[in-house]
């Protein structure tokens, strides 16, 4: 794979992961603000679930987290192998 675009790769999924957790701390402070229909789950704009009840939605929110924790993850990985690639590249 190109240089550029696993930079490229490695800053997506930095976004990913910040869009990822926020979604989370959003749906983890919704807490008993929940009508009886439940309300709508939307991430990036396509619709996970249109009704979840009050009591599934730390299910949803520790999903997130999940999801953003392994993009985190996959990121920095990424990113060492490029700086560890970067840096044995140096002259001595």
């Amino acid at each position: 794979m190109n240089l550029k675009i696993r930079w490229l790769v490695s800053i997506s999924l930095a976004i990913f992961t910040i869009l990822c957790i926020s979604k989370g701390l959003q749906l983890w402070s919704f807490g008993s603000n929940v009508d009886g229909g439940g309300i709508g789950v939307y991430f990036l704009g396509l619709e996970i679930n249109d009704r979840v009840l009050e009591a599934n939605m730390p299910t949803y929110a520790i999903g997130f987290f999940i999801a953003g924790l392994c993009t985190l993850l996959i990121s920095i990985i990424n990113l060492t192998r490029l700086l560890l690639r970067s840096t044995s590249r140096t002259a001595v």
